[in-house]
């Protein structure tokens, strides 16, 4: 049976029945028909009421009342059957009328209360005899400390809903660690996380961990490089995803390109043009940017000497100055070669 995590009290056995599926009469009904002495014939009268009303309400122990005016054609079948069903303790009458009824299942639903508390007891009772589950009796050993009868119920669902071995259990502790936290509450969303991605073992964990690692790597390197202090949204991380996985450029490249996007309104979209019109130009890795600004350099300097007088034997001063000062391949060589072909 599918007991609640909380144990007993009205709370449990409410959370009990959200998690077996509980829309008004939930499946937990149906575990315990022959404990509640329930047959097709009652069964058939319950769904019969509660097609006749509308629907089920939020709570088991909801009140619905029901008139000759608003059901004039269903009313006296469905009095019928509520004080039939009242004779077998499955619903209570709290006003009747010739015209009108209101009722619930209230003692249906405490008598279900009943059965479902003692099966409880019998399986704290089962649970205490086994001892903990090895999963359950791992996670203590490692968080050094007694779970919460919560806690015990997170680490079963890890186990029984996302089919996590001790193993797999062992190494979403093992992460919680690393990342400095293990409240409850954060492991849980480590292992919903794992288990949304389809990992089963312990080295699909840890693939994953290196490749989510090795993203958001990625993405500091370039808000740093672009003085961007806040969260990235999701279209700019995939902007950023492209760059490597798409165009595939190395790191030297894209930072090379986040500098000449620094002080730009919109950085991002600055380095992805930048970018852009490099992959057109057949640049990858920065040995062929490299590449690229000798070829620039070669051109500018092609240019001068068309320009130059055929009786001239040297250049002016103040040419052979600025040319003298881009040889020096630094990044500032880099910024006045490209700000001058690029404008």
């Amino acid at each position: 049976m599918a007991l609640g995590p909380d144990g007993p009290g009205e709370f449990g056995f409410l959370e009990a029945m959200m998690k077996r599926g509980f829309v008004s009469i939930p499946r937990m009904l149906f575990d315990y028909t022959l404990d509640l002495g329930l047959d097709y014939d009652r069964i058939g009268k319950i769904f019969t009421v509660l097609a006749c009303v509308g629907g089920p309400g939020e709570s088991p122990y909801t009140a619905y009342t029901v008139t000759r005016r608003n059901t004039p054609r269903d009313f006296d079948q469905v009095r019928t059957l509520v004080l039939q069903m009242e004779e077998d303790m499955i619903t209570r009458c709290d006003h009747v009328t010739e015209n009108e009824i209101t009722f619930s299942f209230g003692p249906l639903f405490a008598r279900l209360f009943a059965v479902w508390e003692e099966y409880w007891h019998e399986h704290q009772k089962e649970t205490a005899r086994k001892g903990p589950h090895p999963a359950v009796a791992l996670a203590e050993r490692m968080l050094g400390r007694s779970l919460s009868t919560r806690d015990v119920g997170s680490i079963l669902e890890w186990v029984d809903e996302y089919g996590f071995t001790v193993e797999m259990v062992e190494a979403v502790i093992k992460e919680g660690f690393r990342q400095g936290v293990t409240r409850m509450s954060y492991l849980n969303s480590i292992a919903r996380e794992w288990a949304e991605a389809g990992l089963e073992t312990p080295e699909q964990a840890e693939a994953y961990i290196k490749e989510h690692e090795k993203t958001a790597a990625r993405y500091r390197r370039a808000t740093q490089a672009l003085g961007i202090k806040r969260s990235l949204t999701a279209a700019e991380q995939a902007m950023i995803e492209r760059w490597y996985e798409e165009w595939g450029f190395d790191d030297e490249v894209i930072l090379q390109a986040c500098e000449q996007a620094a002080g730009a309104k919109n950085p991002l979209q600055y380095t992805n043009k930048v970018l852009e019109r490099w992959l057109q130009e057949g640049i990858r890795t920065r040995a062929d940017l490299d590449r690229m600004v000798e070829q620039k350099r070669k051109a500018a300097a092609a240019g001068l000497d068309s320009g130059r007088s055929p009786r001239s034997g040297r250049r002016g001063s103040g040419q052979s100055n600025v040319i003298l000062k881009r040889e020096k391949k630094d990044d500032s060589y880099y910024e006045v070669v490209f700000k001058r072909f690029d404008d």
